[in-house]
């Protein structure tokens, strides 16, 4: 990989995207333009709707998911992920991350037995694929530990 967006070497430049990839999960929207790229494609792990059932992911622009974090985001008091370990090689890069969390008063993404205050966490690991001439984020893989996150928001049962 050439120089990019003014980094010295290639391991500088994907811990840059990387520290902007937390920051944006950590509420600062402000780096999606310089960190994704316009058509960046989401594959995740289907997930338990409000309404009962599961639905899968269809992010393929920015905007799109725009609107995803801003929607993981809502209804926490505190939402913040923190690195466990990571890697990157070319123009891959791989977290194993934490969320820690506190609920909030207005959580609806999924049903819970938790009250505002309580701590949530649960981890996952994600692989990110940059563009070869751009430097930019245009493929994420999210694996996320959903049994623990289901398990410690208090469900007994998942309807899919």
């Amino acid at each position: 990989m050439a120089e990019l967006h003014g980094m010295t070497t290639p391991q500088s430049h994907l811990k840059h995207v990387l520290n902007n990839y937390l920051s944006i999960w950590n509420g600062n929207l402000s780096l999606l333009d310089s960190t994704f790229s316009p058509t960046v494609t989401l594959h995740a792990d289907r997930f338990p709707s409000a309404n009962g059932g599961s639905e899968a992911f269809n992010i393929t622009t920015r905007e799109q998911f725009r609107a995803f974090v801003l929607r993981s985001r809502t209804g926490w008091d505190k939402y913040e992920f923190k690195i466990h370990a990571w890697t990157g090689h070319e123009n891959h890069i791989a977290v194993r991350w934490k969320l820690d969390a506190v609920m909030g008063a207005n959580f609806t993404i999924l049903p819970t037995t938790l009250k505002q205050g309580d701590p949530v966490t649960y981890n996952g690991t994600d692989f990110l694929i940059l563009n070869q001439y751009t430097g930019l984020i245009e493929e994420l893989n999210v694996a996320q530990d959903l049994i623990t996150l289901f398990h410690n928001l208090g469900l007994t049962g998942v309807t899919v």
